[in-house]
C-alpha cells in the first residue's frame, strides 16, 4: 500500500504565511536597511542648510484712488484675482526691493534679496503675505518687514503721483473755461476732493501683521526625518525582499518541501547535527532519527517495511548521515539492521563509521558466498547493527543495480524482525537510484532535503521522477535547519534508554512491539 501524495491546492492565506516566513527569515536584512535609511536620513538632516522663515501680512486696495473717488477710469480693474495678481508683482518688483535694499543698508543685490523672499496673495482677501527665508532668525524677520514697509511706500508714493497727475489736468481744464461756464463748479469742487484725499494716501494699505523671528528652523523636523527614514527603508526594505526571493530558488523552509514535494516532513535534522563527522560522536544528536523511527513505525503498520530506500534530489543533502543515523537509531532499540551502501559513485558510509576501505557489495554482487564475510559491525556494543559497504567502484554501476543479483542479494539480507537500509544515490545527477525505484524488493522510500541548498526547479525534477515510479515516498527528512535547541530535554544521558548498555535489555520490548505492529498489519 503506497501513501497517496498531498493536494497541491494552496491552503487559505498562504501568500500571507509566505510572507510571514520570508520577513521571519531575512528580518534582519530589514532592520540593516531601515537603520541604514535613517542614518543617512538623520545625518542628512543635520548636515542641511538651516533657513528661517518669518511672514508679514499687507493689506492692499481693491482699485485706485481715483476710481473710487472721482468716478473716473484710474487704471483700476474689477477683476479681484487680477488686481490680487497685479499687488502680488508690485510687492516682489526689483523697485521695491531696491528701497529694502537701501532701508536695510545691505551688500546683496537685488536680485538676491529678491531670490530669499516670497509674496502670495490670501484666496477670498485683499491680503498679501510676505515670506522672507533666510539664514538667520532675526534677518528674515527684518526682510519681510522691509519688503511690507517699502511695499505700502511705493502704494502711497504711486497714489500721491496720481493725484498730482489728476490735479494738473484739471487745473489746465479749469483755466481754459470761460468765467461763467457751468462746469467750472465741478472741476473747483474735483480739486478740492484731491486736496483732501492728498491727507489719506497710502491709507488704505497696512500692515496688519508684522514677521517675528522664528524659534526653530523651517523644513521638516528631526522627528519627521527620522519617520520619513524609516518609512523609505521599510519600502526599499521590501523591494529588497521581493527582488532577493525572486532571485533566490533555494528552499529554506519545513512548509515548502512538504508544498512542492507534496510529501508530510516525518523529521527536520538541525544543523548542529552535521559538526561531528563521526556516527559515534552524534549519539547525542539522535532525537530527530528517533522521531523518524517512531514515524516509520507508524507507515509499518499498514505496509510491508523491511526495506527503506534512503534518497535525495542532488548530493550534498546529507541523505548518506541520515541513512546511517536511522540505522544507528533503529539498533539501538534491538532490532536488526542493515545498511546497505548502494551509492557506489560517490560512497560516504565508510567515513561517517570509520571504516576503512576495501571490499563490499560489489564483491558480494559477483560472488554472493562472500556476503557474511563482508559485513561490518561498526559498534562493538551493538551486534544486531550491521553494515555492507559499497566496496570498489564498478564501471557500470547502474547495469549492476539494475541486475537481478542485487534482488537476490536483499532478500538474503531481508528479515521480518529487522529492516534493510539502502543509502542510494541522488535522483537527478544519475539513473541508479531509478533502477531500484520498480523492483519489488524495495518496500519504502524516504527523500532527504536540505533546507538553504535544495532548488525549486530540483524538487520538481526529483518529483517528476518519483511520480514516475511504483513505490510513493513515505515522506521528508529535512536536514540542515537552524533553529536551536529544537529536539530533546536536559536528560542525564546515563538514564537515557537508547545507552548502548541498555540496548539488549531494550532489544525484548523492542522485538515484542514489532510483533504487535506486524500483527495490526496482517
Amino acid at each position: 500500500m503506497s501513501f497517496p501524495a498531498q493536494s497541491s491546492r494552496p491552503e487559505v492565506g498562504s501568500s500571507l504565511l509566505s510572507g510571514l516566513r520570508v520577513l521571519r527569515r531575512r528580518w534582519l536584512t530589514v532592520i540593516g536597511v531601515v537603520g541604514v535609511c535613517l542614518v543617512v536620513s538623520l545625518v542628512q538632516h543635520e548636515r542641511a542648510a538651516k533657513t528661517y522663515k518669518a511672514s508679514a501680512s499687507v493689506t492692499f486696495q481693491s482699485s485706485s484712488l481715483a476710481s473710487s473717488v472721482l468716478g473716473v477710469s484710474g487704471g483700476g480693474t474689477a477683476e479681484p484675482q487680477r488686481e490680487a495678481a497685479t499687488n502680488v508683482l508690485i510687492a516682489h518688483s526689483p523697485e521695491v526691493a531696491a528701497e529694502v535694499r537701501k532701508e536695510l543698508n545691505s551688500s546683496e543685490e537685488v536680485n538676491d534679496l529678491l531670490d530669499e523672499v516670497t509674496v502670495e496673495a490670501q484666496p477670498n482677501a485683499n491680503v498679501l503675505t510676505i515670506t522672507a527665508d533666510t539664514d538667520s532668525p532675526r534677518g528674515s524677520a527684518l526682510l519681510a518687514n522691509a519688503f511690507a514697509d517699502q511695499y505700502i511706500a511705493f502704494e502711497t508714493s504711486s497714489q500721491l503721483s496720481s493725484i498730482t497727475a489728476a490735479e494738473t489736468r484739471f487745473k489746465q481744464q479749469l483755466a481754459a473755461l470761460s468765467p461763467e461756464s457751468s462746469e467750472r463748479s465741478t472741476l473747483q469742487k474735483s480739486l478740492q476732493r484731491l486736496n483732501e484725499l492728498r491727507a489719506l494716501a497710502g491709507g488704505t494699505s497696512q500692515i496688519i501683521g508684522r514677521a517675528r523671528p522664528p524659534a526653530s528652523p523651517a523644513g521638516t523636523s528631526a522627528r519627521t526625518a527620522a519617520l520619513l527614514g524609516i518609512f523609505i527603508g521599510l519600502a526599499l526594505a521590501f523591494s529588497l525582499l521581493f527582488v532577493m526571493e525572486t532571485l533566490d530558488k533555494r528552499i529554506k523552509t519545513i512548509e515548502e518541501f512538504e508544498e512542492e514535494y507534496r510529501l508530510p516532513a516525518l523529521t527536520g535534522v538541525p544543523q548542529s547535527s552535521f559538526r561531528n563527522p563521526l556516527a559515534s560522536e552524534r549519539t547525542e544528536f539522535l532525537e530527530p532519527y528517533r522521531i523518524l523511527r517512531s514515524a516509520l513505525d507508524l507507515a509499518a503498520v499498514t505496509r510491508q517495511l523491511e526495506s527503506l530506500l534512503i534518497t535525495s534530489a542532488v548530493s550534498g543533502e546529507g541523505k548518506t548521515g541520515v541513512a546511517v543515523d536511522l540505522a544507528h537509531a533503529i539498533a539501538l532499540t534491538g532490532r536488526h539492521v542493515v545498511l546497505v551502501e548502494i551509492d557506489l559513485r560517490r560512497p560516504t558510509v565508510g567515513r561517517h563509521l570509520g571504516l576503512p576501505a576495501g571490499n563490499g557489495l560489489t564483491k558480494a554482487l559477483m560472488r554472493p558466498d562472500s556476503l557474511a564475510e563482508l559485513l561490518v559491525e561498526p559498534f562493538p556494543e551493538l551486534p544486531n547493527f550491521q553494515v555492507l559497504p559499497s566496496g570498489l567502484r564498478p564501471p557500470n554501476p547502474s547495469e549492476l543495480l539494475g541486475s537481478p543479483s542485487l534482488a537476490d542479494l536483499l532478500q538474503e539480507l531481508m528479515s521480518p524482525e529487522g529492516i534493510v537500509i539502502l543509502d542510494a544515490p541522488p535522483l537527478l545527477p544519475v539513473a541508479d537510484t531509478q533502477e531500484l525505484l520498480n523492483k519489488s524488493i524495495v518496500h519504502g522510500t524516504v527523500v532527504v532535503a536540505r533546507a538553504g541548498k535544495t532548488t525549486r526547479d530540483e524538487v520538481r525534477r526529483a518529483r517528476m521522477i518519483l511520480n514516475r515510479h511504483m513505490v510513493e515516498p513515505i515522506g521528508l527528512v529535512v536536514t540542515g535547519l537552524r533553529e536551536l535547541n529544537r529536539y530533546g530535554y536536559d536528560v542525564d544521558p546515563t538514564t537515557a534508554s537508547d545507552d548502548p548498555r541498555a540496548a539488549r535489555a531494550n532489544g525484548a520490548r523492542s522485538e515484542s512491539s514489532s510483533l504487535k505492529l506486524r500483527e495490526l498489519r496482517n
